[in-house]
């Protein structure tokens, strides 16, 4: 059956950059899934998409020009209800086939498990494309989930007003309605390079007339084109920066790069910290460093015009760059007139959460909290201590007021500049810990006591995440104390925490952790979705621990066999509600009992979960043969317990590392 190439088009005002892929891809998913559904397609080759701030491509190759014609069999009422008894239709019947576009002479009986039916044969399918895509378009379009959505024609709501669409089935035109929108046969080109409208006559045109248009549909070709177009001084290169990368990329319809200057006193004047910030964050400028890995007074600005001849933008984006230095460094000089122990005051003044009272009130909080986390870990008490209640009173600051991306940041220069030990500056600097697990175990301490102090306060007032709702980022929040205390191989009793804090702990935080901790291991660490299970299974209070059994289990030889029994003595104890793991070992007679018994009183302990878990594996054996040669459920009473404690205490000690019956 014929086919050809469908390209379609959903042109907007600027889409935000950090949506723009999403959209076009969600895009390309729903259009190819109806494509399919509608049997419209031949082969199962996936949709190409393409985006730029004003624009989502799908094309999707192999589009049949008509649907497949296939009979089917459609059942109807019960035949009882269709025949009278002179054996004519009644109107049920002759209902029934109308509605399918028969006539009831067209009828026949079948039978199945329910009784005699009457059913009927009809065509299906056939339907051409072009008529079949002018529903299935806007239904794709209107299937996209949005994480926030605007009106753009009365009714219609997408992120941006949509402003053009297009659709071409090889070489025909698809009309279809957007709301109020009809699409048309035309795109439009670059805002200043190119064409305000231009004619499409083929999907084959694509992309060759975009960019003759100046607009480079393919993300991956303006990559390349940012980084083609890079003219830096020599002994100097960009910083990377996948991130802005991908923000420029979503940000442009025809990038070129401009290398711009800044006086170099300020390399000295402010922390580096500062001047990528307000390049990266607030101006979307690469840094660009000398060949030590050094910031060079240099920056690239990403521009979505063709080259700077008079070198107008370069120029401007300098005067600007200049402004907000300017500024940064007034922020900084006026900061430093107050210290951070001065400006605790303040702290009265801003609130962390109306219900839980101002950030001078967080801090003492924190700071009881990570002077218990030194001491368990070994760390400085006094050292976390001044460090947690001087860590937030660089909110206070007009630089973190400005920049609110170096909170905690300039809160360590602060206390370094005042000549705070560097396990204090640090420990302030690396409070968030995002990127990064803190630098010292100081610093670890008062990060999670931050972070465990919001946690197990919203949990106090009912504000835990629900869904795909989280406003206070508490997932996130968890997501860095786990982090934390297994990259820094901290051990750390999640319930003994909960009771150093402030709040009366949440029945809910247990179940919230482990689930944080099953999310970490699996994502960041690589296990097996099974032996996380089974691990968690067995205890979830310890992060580090819960690693070190994964790790372990992912180490040791097949443990197939023993699960198997395993599970099947849980079972059996389960079955008898049987928790009494005490037994007099003179009721064991049987070799085989006897055998179990000692096998498992031997398994090494403090050896590591390694040496345990070959251990463990070798027990496969003597379960096997208690189960072959031992009659649990004995006549006698006393044999019978004691042979149900044996195993109660088998299953007991055997689940310490994992559940294996998860495996």
């Amino acid at each position: 059956m014929p086919e050809t190439r469908l390209l379609i088009e959903i042109g907007c005002e600027e889409l935000p950059a950090r949506h723009v892929r999403q959209l076009a891809e969600g895009l390309g998913a729903e259009v190819h899934g109806r494509l399919a559904e509608a049997q419209l397609l031949e082969g199962g080759l996936a949709a190409e998409v393409h985006w730029t701030p004003r624009r989502l491509v799908v094309v999707q190759e192999g589009v049949r020009l008509q649907q497949a014609e296939r009979e089917e069999e459609v059942l109807g009422p019960p035949a009882r209800i269709c025949f009278g008894p002179d054996g004519a239709p009644t109107a049920q019947a002759a209902g029934f086939a109308a509605k399918n576009g028969a006539t009831a002479a067209e009828l026949y009986r079948v039978t199945n498990a329910k009784g005699e039916y009457v059913a009927l044969k009809r065509k299906v399918g056939g339907g051409e494309a072009a008529a079949l895509l002018g529903a299935i378009i806007p239904a794709a379009f209107g299937a996209l989930e949005l994480p926030r959505s605007m009106r753009w024609d009365g009714a219609s709501r997408f992120l941006r007003p949509v402003r053009w669409a297009l659709a071409m089935l090889g070489e025909r035109a698809i009309r279809f309605r957007l709301g109020e929108l009809e699409s048309g046969a035309e795109s439009r080109g670059h805002r200043t390079l190119g064409a305000a409208r231009f004619a499409v006559a083929s999907a084959a045109e694509f992309p060759a007339k975009w960019l003759a248009n100046g607009v480079m549909p393919d993300p991956e070709a303006r990559r390349q084109a940012i980084q083609a177009s890079l003219q830096l001084p020599p002994g100097t290169r960009q910083r990377h920066d996948a991130g802005l990368e991908d923000t420029l990329v979503g940000l442009t319809e025809h990038p070129d790069s401009i290398a711009g200057s800044f006086d170099a006193s300020y390399l000295t004047a402010l922390p580096e910290e500062v001047l990528v910030t307000v390049m990266r964050d607030h101006q979307k400028y690469f840094a660009v460093e000398d060949a030590h890995g050094r910031l060079a007074p240099y920056f690239v600005a990403v521009t979505n015009q063709q080259g700077d001849p008079k070198g107008l933008i370069r120029h401007g984006n300098e005067r600007v760059l200049r402004a907000r230095f300017a500024d940064a460094r007034f922020f900084f000089d006026t900061d430093r007139k107050l210290t951070l122990a001065e400006r605790l005051p303040l702290l009265e003044q801003v609130t962390f959460q109306a219900k839980l009272g101002s950030y001078r009130e967080k801090s003492k909080r924190i700071r009881a909290l990570a002077v218990w986390l030194a001491q368990l870990w070994g760390a400085d008490p006094a050292a976390a201590g001044e460090a947690a209640e001087l860590a937030k009173c660089d909110l206070t600051t007009e630089m973190v007021k400005e920049f609110t991306e170096l909170q905690g940041i300039m809160g360590g220069h602060y206390a370094r500049l005042e000549g705070k030990p560097a396990e204090i500056a640090e420990a302030i600097a690396d409070q968030y810990a995002w990127e990064a697990p803190p630098r010292s175990t100081a610093g670890a301490a008062v990060s999670v006591a931050d972070k465990l102090d919001t946690i197990a306060g919203m949990f106090s007032i009912g504000e835990m995440p629900t869904g795909s709702a989280d406003p206070f980022a508490l997932r996130r929040q968890a997501n860095g104390v786990v982090r934390i205390v297994i990259e820094r191989k901290l051990k750390l009793s999640l319930s003994a925490a909960w009771r150093q804090t402030a709040f009366a702990p949440a029945a809910e935080l247990g179940g919230f952790f482990k689930e944080r901790m099953s999310f970490y291991l699996r994502e960041a660490a690589g296990f097996a979705p099974n032996f996380v299970n089974a691990v968690l299974a067995a205890g979830a209070d310890d992060a580090l621990d819960a690693f070190e059994r994964c790790a372990a289990l992912a180490a040791a030889p097949d443990l197939g066999a023993v699960g198997a029994v395993i599970k099947r003595a849980r079972n059996i104890v389960r079955k008898e509600n049987w928790a009494e793991t005490g037994f007099d070992a003179s009721e064991l007679a049987a070799p085989a009992e006897r055998a179990l018994q000692q096998a498992v009183a031997a398994l090494p302990e403090g050896a590591g979960y390694g040496a345990e878990l070959a251990a463990i594996a070798a027990l496969a054996g003597p379960m096997e043969t208690f189960f072959n040669e031992v009659r649990v459920n004995d006549p006698d009473p006393k044999v019978r317990g004691a042979r149900l404690s044996l195993l109660a205490a088998t299953v007991q000690r055997l689940s310490r590392i994992a559940d294996f019956a998860e495996l």
